[in-house]
């Protein structure tokens, strides 16, 4: 899959950085909609696009923060409530969390991915 855009990357770091001032999470479709629809095809590889824009913006937000969790924790998909696939191989590939089919390990890790973020960008 090609390299994603730096500026739709950064643009998607500063969505996802408002939605952990507010405490909040959003649906990939959601992002989609923030960013101003830019994978205008959900049928046609939408999963696979976003989720390739979220990995970026992860390494993004690492390079550019010094922050040691996975700011896309914040992006879900609408039925399962948690991030896709490609989250978690990441996860794994970065040895955050070992690979894992425990739908509890998961949820428990985004659940601390997720108060990390929101306790680093609260308002003060």
């Amino acid at each position: 899959m090609p390299e994603s855009d730096p500026q739709l990357v950064e643009d998607g770091l500063e969505v996802l950085k408002r939605f952990a001032a507010r405490g909040a999470t959003l649906t990939y479709g959601e992002l989609n909609r923030e960013l101003g629809s830019p994978i205008t095809s959900p049928s046609a590889g939408f999963p696979g696009r976003i989720g390739k824009l979220c990995d970026d913006i992860n390494k993004h937000h690492d390079a550019t923060t010094g922050h040691g969790f996975m700011i896309s924790a914040l992006v879900h998909g609408v039925d399962s409530g948690l991030p896709g696939p490609g989250f978690f191989a990441l996860a794994a590939d970065l040895r955050r969390l070992p690979p894992t089919d425990d739908v509890g390990a998961k949820r428990k890790f985004v659940e601390w991915e997720c108060e990390a973020a929101f306790a680093a960008y609260r308002p003060e």
